[in-house]
């Protein structure tokens, strides 16, 4: 290590753009930048997080980064992450990183760290479980080709929708209503009773969920759909899509109201969004979706979406909470 004239230190200001380098070398086929970094660290108060990076020769080459999860959160539970740049693995820096992240972890006495590997990242999963991590859940990655989307299998299916009763609105059209924003937050919190994840989920304000969706650089008011039931006015489905800094989509929260299911309105929602990403020349759609969620799996897979190598979510629990 001492031949390395390898430093750790603490995160600054002036690191965010060679931090979204490092990122974008390490999983060049995504969009890291230097506003989406801005916006993530950008914390509800109560968490607690750090950042360091690794410099070599005065440039840095790697970055490590703890912090809590605002919809999963536990005063003593935390999640971390290190990345290096490709080409300078294999040389103790990530050892470097995770050390200094476990000696800043210490005064906050955790009793689990969460961290994510790609299932094609063997050297990561090794350490990971060298680590004493373990595999706690696993979802994919799913893509679509927006160009290549064909309607005509699909023809009806939103008619049919609207037909039994139901409006599909994007936010942006919703906005004379003056309870849109509460509206959707009540649905959002039914919808996500039923997303799998890894820890416990935790309670979510309306100020803070406010914060997350309508505060966002990346919020898109044009493509996030809405199922309102006619008759009640209730909103009763969402699906969602938000821009990014590159030349594809990401999928939100695509769910429904219980006693609203098995009507096709996620189907129906979700090409209302297939269609705005034509229309707007995006490359591609992402989604994520949890490898047991077969429901959700079933409407991608049916609609094209290409599954990616599976990212896996790994905890250690130091002590039982």
């Amino acid at each position: 290590m001492k031949t390395l004239n390898l430093s750790i230190r603490p995160f600054e200001e002036r690191d965010y753009a060679a931090i979204a380098e490092v990122s974008n070398a390490a999983w060049p086929d995504e969009a890291h930048t230097e506003a989406r970094l801005r916006e993530d660290d950008d914390h509800a108060p109560e968490i607690k997080w750090g950042r360091f990076v690794a410099e070599l020769d005065g440039r840095v080459v790697g970055h490590a980064e703890y912090t809590q999860l605002e919809g999963m959160y536990h005063p003593q539970k935390f999640a971390a992450w290190v990345t290096v740049r490709p080409e300078f693995r294999g040389q103790g820096i990530g050892k470097a990183l995770y050390a200094r992240l476990m000696e800043a972890l210490e005064p906050h006495d955790p009793i689990s760290i969460l961290s994510t590997a790609r299932e094609d990242q063997a050297a990561a999963l090794a350490w990971l479980q060298k680590l004493g991590y373990e595999e706690r859940m696993r979802y994919w990655e799913s893509r679509l080709d927006v160009a290549a989307f064909d309607f005509a299998p699909w023809a009806g299916r939103i008619e049919a929708v609207e037909g039994a009763g139901f409006e599909l609105k994007s936010l942006k059209e919703l906005e004379t209503d003056p309870q849109h924003r509460r509206k959707l937050y009540d649905l959002w919190l039914e919808a996500r009773l039923d997303v799998p994840r890894p820890e416990a989920m935790s309670e979510v304000s309306f100020e803070e969920y406010c914060k997350w969706v309508f505060d966002s650089r990346y919020y898109l008011p044009e493509a996030h759909f809405v199922a309102v039931e006619v008759s009640s006015g209730e909103y009763v489905a969402l699906s969602t899509l938000w821009k990014t800094d590159g030349d594809y989509l990401a999928t939100g929260l695509t769910g429904t109201r219980r006693a609203y299911r098995r009507k096709g309105l996620a189907l129906a929602l979700k090409l209302k969004g297939i269609r705005f990403a034509q229309e707007h020349g995006a490359r591609e759609i992402r989604t994520g979706n949890e490898s047991n969620n077969r429901p959700m799996l079933a409407i991608n897979e049916a609609l094209g979406f290409v599954k990616q190598p599976a990212w896996i979510d790994f905890v250690k629990v130091f002590r039982q909470g």
